[in-house]
This record gives C-alpha cells, structure tokens and sequence, in this order.
C-alpha cells in the first residue's frame, strides 16, 4: 500500500512535468503555423494536455481496468470546470467570447448528452468505443481545419505573442532540434508517469476494496488534470484567457470521445447504476453551469468561480458518501 502511494506520487510528478513539455512544444508549432489562440487552446494545447488522459486510458484497457480509464476522463471534464475554471475565476475573472466558442461548447455537451445515452445500459460496448474515437477525430480535424481558414493578420500577432510568453519558460529549448527534444522528453514522461500511476491507482483500489471507476473519478481524474490547471493559471496571469478556456472545452471534447473511446474500444466498459446516476447528471450540470455563466456576461467572475468550486466540492463529497454507502 505504501509502496503504490509513492508510486502514485512519482506518476503524478512525472505526468505533469510531461505534460508542461507537451504544452510548450504545441504552443511553438502553432506560432510557426501562424494560428489564433483559440484554435491553439481548443485544438492543439487541448490534445496535448489530454495526453495524461490518453495515456492512462490505454493502459488500462490493456489491463483490463477500463473503468479506471472512463472514470478518469469523466472526472476530468468535472474537474476541468469545476476545480480548474473554478480556480482561474477566482483568482481573476475570466473573460471569454460566446460566439467564438458556440462550436466547442455545443460540441463538448452533445458528447456529453450521447455519453449518457449510450451507457444508458451500465455498459459501453467496443464498437461504440470505436464510434466515439472517429466522432473525436472527426470534430478536431472539423475545428482545425475551420479555424485554419479564417486566420486574420492580427491573429498572428496574437499566436507569436502567446509562443514567446510560453517558451520563455524553457528558453534552452529553442530551435527546431530544442522542440523535438522536448516533445520526445514530454512522450516519455507522460508513458512512464501514466504507466506507474495506473499500476499504483489500480493497487491501492484493490487494497482499499474500491472500485477503480472511483479512483479514476477523483485522485486519478485530479492528476491527469493538472497539465490543464498549469496552462489555466499560465493563461489567467497573461491576460490570454481565452486559451485556457478553449484547451478546457477542447480537452473536454477529447476526454469524452478519444479518451473514452480508447478505452471501451479496447475492453467494454460496465459501471454501476449509482455511479452512472450520480456522474453523468453531475458532468452535465457542471457543463450548463458554465454555459449559463458565459452567456450572460460573457465573462466567469469571481463569485461565480466560487460557485463551481462549491459545485465541484459538494461533487466529490456525494462521491465519497456513495462510495462509503457501498452504493458505487
């Protein structure tokens, strides 16, 4: 038991330094590429942020604990807008423009509604796994592309200014050979990381006597997150926003069809009627929660952020009472 929460610890420290390398690296590919920062935090930033989350899923659909991969990635999109949306309003609010975002924001709740449909049964099956993954890659092939086309002349200026703010933190990284070395180095950190933190999270489910869904809800959920919560603070200092919440809806998007998908494409996934009852409503009602605070002023202020950290928090403590009930 010991032993899996060092490991645990070692994991999470790993993934999160690998992710930061991910999302530095990304951010400079798409200055050279010239793009908005919108399309960075809602394309590229957001897949590189979800790597932890890829990562984890498919180790454990090759353990066969794929309940560990979906509760990871449902507890993450909590947890993207609970706790970390939460966290950046609080300390600043958060302005953001509704119609830039109408795409990502439909999307992300009709990936979340056709989630809680297709579990409707306690089950999701491998060809809907498979369903999901081409759904995934078909939205961010459809974003890119669509942002791609509409780049205007101060759109550059903003990508470049955002690549700087981000690379002047590994300064030493500079050039094209610096980017592969730091996408390679963010690769490995984030596979060794991923793979101690499945192995750990599944033992000490198993020593605890608890479902591995729940592990993935909560301390697995909160840890791959953290790529998220750096880029989201990053973000809020800067003044850019904006790209935090496009990487928090793109990795929403990410996690509840690639990263979902990944999983049952590899081993059907079963849960529980309590946890289905109790997670689904909850990710949906989080994501309404947000929708309704961005369209009224478009901007999250910082009674609202308290708002979804209460929301987050009563989440984990219905989590926790269930859990102890024997109910999940």
């Amino acid at each position: 038991m010991m032993l899996d929460l060092l490991l645990l610890g070692v994991g999470l420290i790993l993934i999160i330094k690998g992710g930061d390398f991910f999302v530095s690296s990304s951010v400079r590919i798409a200055e050279q590429l010239r793009m908005p920062r919108v399309v960075i935090g809602s394309t590229l930033v957001s897949l590189a942020t979800t790597t932890p989350e890829l990562t984890v899923s498919i180790f454990s659909g090759l353990k066969g604990e794929s309940g560990l991969a979906v509760g990871n990635a449902v507890g993450s999109c909590i947890c993207n807008l609970g706790l970390i949306l939460g966290v950046m309003a609080a300390l600043k609010h958060v302005e953001v423009h509704p119609r830039t975002l109408r795409t990502a924001f439909a999307a992300m709740l009709g990936s979340g509604v056709l989630l809680f449909v297709l579990t409707s049964d306690l089950t999701l099956s491998r060809g809907q796994g498979v369903f999901l993954v081409a759904l995934g890659v078909a939205y961010f092939v459809f974003d890119f592309s669509r942002h791609q086309r509409h780049v205007s002349p101060a759109a550059h200026a903003e990508a470049a200014a955002l690549e700087t703010e981000f690379v002047n933190r590994h300064s030493w990284l500079k050039g094209g050979r610096g980017a592969a070395l730091q996408f390679l180095a963010g690769a490995v950190l984030v596979v060794v990381g991923s793979k101690l933190l499945v192995d750990s999270a599944v033992g000490i489910a198993r020593a605890l006597g608890i479902p591995s869904l729940i592990i993935g809800l909560t301390i697995v959920a909160v840890g791959t997150s953290l790529p998220e919560l750096i880029t989201a603070i990053t973000s809020s200092r800067r003044n850019v926003s904006d790209l935090a919440v496009g990487n928090l809806l793109g990795a929403n998007i990410a996690n509840l069809t690639l990263i979902v998908g990944s999983a049952a494409s590899m081993h059907e996934v079963s849960m529980s009627r309590a946890a289905q009852l109790l997670n689904f409503p909850s990710l949906l009602g989080v994501m309404l929660l947000a929708l309704w605070m961005f369209s009224t002023e478009s901007r999250v202020s910082r009674r609202e952020g308290t708002v979804l950290l209460t929301f987050y928090a009563a989440y984990l403590l219905a989590l926790v009472s269930l859990t102890l009930a024997g109910l999940t």
